[in-house]
């Protein structure tokens, strides 16, 4: 079977966060998610994703986000504010196997159910409505939230790469974990 393509940008509406398709206006949440992420280590960027590290090329990547069919960018945005807190990605779609990687980075905040809604809401798409069979993320073993985040809403950790990556703090672990389109209860 082969999963098609990515067919748009979606909205995604929870109680705490909607996630809707990126703007080049929130490129410098973008340039701050990085630098931050840059103290630890960010998986599943993607190929071909250019260093984000000043204004004008977040401004740059997020103008093109939304043309592309084998990915979906959508920016994480607090519903009591209003503002951009961090940003939800499907990554690298492997159309003949049904697979992708995601990857969830927020600014904050933390312990309060945006990361878990956040996930709840990008892995419903990608299962329930994209179709797909398999979403794997990477996570550094120092990310200690995201890792949880991402099994609460069903990933399954599978393996270890030891000392994977370099951090701030010297060698790390980095985990991977999956969630299968028949794992995943009501």
């Amino acid at each position: 079977m082969t999963a098609p393509a990515f067919a748009h940008q979606p909205v995604l509406t929870g109680e705490l966060v909607q996630l809707r398709p990126v703007l080049p206006d929130d490129a410098p949440g973008l340039v701050a998610l990085m630098r931050e992420e840059a103290l630890t280590w960010c998986p599943g960027r993607g190929t071909g994703v250019p260093a984000l590290d000043d204004l004008a090329a977040a401004q740059q990547w997020y103008a093109s986000c939304g043309r592309r069919g084998d990915r979906v960018d959508l920016a994480v945005v607090d519903r009591a504010t209003g503002s951009f807190i961090g940003e939800a990605v499907l990554a690298e779609l492997d159309r003949d196997n049904a697979s992708c990687r995601c990857r969830i980075g927020l600014l904050g905040p933390y312990g309060d159910g945006h990361r878990d809604e956040a996930t709840r809401l990008l892995l419903g798409y990608a299962l329930d409505e994209a179709g797909l069979h398999r979403v794997e993320t990477q996570v550094a073993a120092c990310h200690v939230r995201a890792r949880e985040a991402y099994e609460a809403a069903g990933f399954v950790r599978e393996g270890t790469r030891r000392e994977a990556v370099v951090t701030s703090g010297g060698r790390t672990d980095v985990h991977v974990l999956a969630v299968l389109a028949g794992d995943r209860t009501a």
